[in-house]
């Protein structure tokens, strides 16, 4: 005799259906989630506290009501106990964003670009990232300048060494912007040694920019002290372009931070289409002064020229000083000029593209981002049902289901008469034809509720 067919009433199908559906990712989505459920949302944590689908849509709701260090602690939770989910990683770093916890903001949309299953999203969070590092670095400079006192007292990290921007004595517009490109020339060659630690252009800016220096002021002694004492440098290297005639003057020093004196210093004249053998021989002389001897795999390497064209480079140095202003526009299109000017110049083509990612991060809003997460959330987690409630739902509509005597009775009586296989359950509505299940399973009927 085959098992006992079994039926399931119309308030167990509902559950089913439910739970298909947030199987699915049709479940709740954050578009739903207002401020006025924070009242039952929190009611709903107090009583499952550890549930992170709860924690998620309360976080989600906080934030909509600006209510940013609320929705921080819910997010957190939400995201330690499922790593996994995607809605909540990404309001974290929106969170923590407008909180201005740069730092944090930067980890939460790290991790949701670990974990994200949608494109899109991934894209928008890997452009937030980016700005997230911009600011993280003017967060550091304030945070330096706060703590100037003790860190003036503090040693500085070994044979580390920072580079300041060149300062510019000329009147010439189009050669100005060279101070930042020599200083990026400069720092791409020196860390070329295995022997020093050279810290990111960028970095030595975000102090040069909370100090409120002028170009003209970067070269003063005192300042480079200051600037590597904040930055716990070892050294410093600052120095000077001044236009002589058709030629170009550069001088360089590097500034020990512990003793405050002079620890090498370079300089050299060329004409200006020469600008790249001009910083390669000012390289060499501070590597020569510092007494570091450099193999010739880094002898070889330091010898490469970015571009070969100087209009190309011009026009990237205009990049440079753009973005240290926070024009990421401008600064897009004046990398992008260069890599016009010359294809093969890698570095202002990733410059580009890095800068039209900050430039679309920078003017994005919270409220476009969260349009972005509307439209996506159907392949992220967070939104839906929880792994234990659907249990708890199936197991009891499981729990619900009875023996159907009809169904007993039908069977029974189709062997006796050696009737052909009865129609299998659903196939009516699927017009397919096929055996009984063979016995020992469990055949569900649905009822339609009469």
């Amino acid at each position: 005799m085959s098992a006992p067919t079994r039926a399931i009433g119309p308030s167990s199908l509902a559950v089913l259906l439910l739970l298909a559906g947030c199987a699915g990712g049709s479940a709740l989505r954050v578009s739903d989630i207002t401020p006025e459920a924070i009242p039952g949302l929190e009611q709903a944590r107090a009583q499952s506290p550890e549930d992170a689908t709860t924690l998620t849509r309360l976080g989600v709701a906080y934030f909509k009501a600006d209510r940013y260090a609320d929705a921080r602690q819910a997010l957190d939770s939400a995201v330690a106990r499922d790593a996994r989910n995607g809605t909540a990683a990404i309001y974290l770093g929106m969170a923590t964003e407008a909180l201005g916890d740069f730092p944090a903001a930067r980890m939460a949309y790290q991790h949701y670009i670990d974990i994200s299953r949608s494109g899109e999203l991934r894209e928008t969070a890997r452009r937030r990232l980016a700005l997230m590092g911009r600011h993280e670095l003017e967060f550091s400079a304030r945070q330096a300048l706060a703590q100037e006192a003790s860190l003036t007292q503090q040693p500085p990290e070994e044979n580390t060494v920072a580079v300041m921007p060149f300062g510019y004595s000329g009147t010439n517009a189009q050669i100005q912007p060279l101070s930042r490109g020599f200083a990026q020339l400069v720092v791409t060659d020196l860390a070329k040694s295995r022997q020093i630690r050279v810290l990111e252009r960028e970095r030595m800016q975000a102090i040069v920019n909370e100090l409120h220096l002028a170009d003209s002021g970067s070269a003063d002694p005192q300042t480079a002290l200051r600037s590597g004492r904040l930055l716990r440098a070892a050294r410093v290297v600052q120095g000077t372009i001044a236009e002589q005639g058709s030629d170009l003057r550069v001088d360089a020093a590097v500034v020990d931070v512990a003793s405050a004196g002079v620890a090498a210093s370079a300089g050299a004249t060329d004409a200006l289409n020469r600008l790249f053998d001009l910083e390669k021989q000012v390289v060499l002389s501070i590597f020569t002064n510092l007494g570091i001897q450099l193999s010739d795999q880094e002898r070889a390497a330091i010898d490469q020229r970015p571009t070969q064209n100087l209009q190309a480079f011009l026009a990237y140095s205009r990049g440079l000083e753009a973005e240290d202003r926070g024009d990421y526009s401008g600064a897009r299109d004046a990398f992008g000029e260069a890599a016009g000017l010359d294809p093969s110049f890698r570095a202002a083509t990733q410059s580009a593209g890095a800068a039209s990612d900050l430039n679309i991060a920078a003017q994005q809003t919270s409220v476009q981002v969260e349009a972005v997460v509307v439209q996506n959330q159907g392949a992220e987690g967070g939104g839906g049902v929880s792994d234990d409630a659907k249990k708890d739902a199936l197991q009891g509509a499981l729990n619900n289901v009875n023996p159907t005597p009809t169904g007993i009775q039908n069977s029974e009586q189709g062997q006796q008469q050696g009737q052909p296989p009865a129609r299998q359950p659903g196939a009516d509505v699927t017009n397919t034809q096929g055996t009984a299940p063979p016995t020992g399973t469990v055949v569900i009927v649905i009822r339609r509720p009469l």
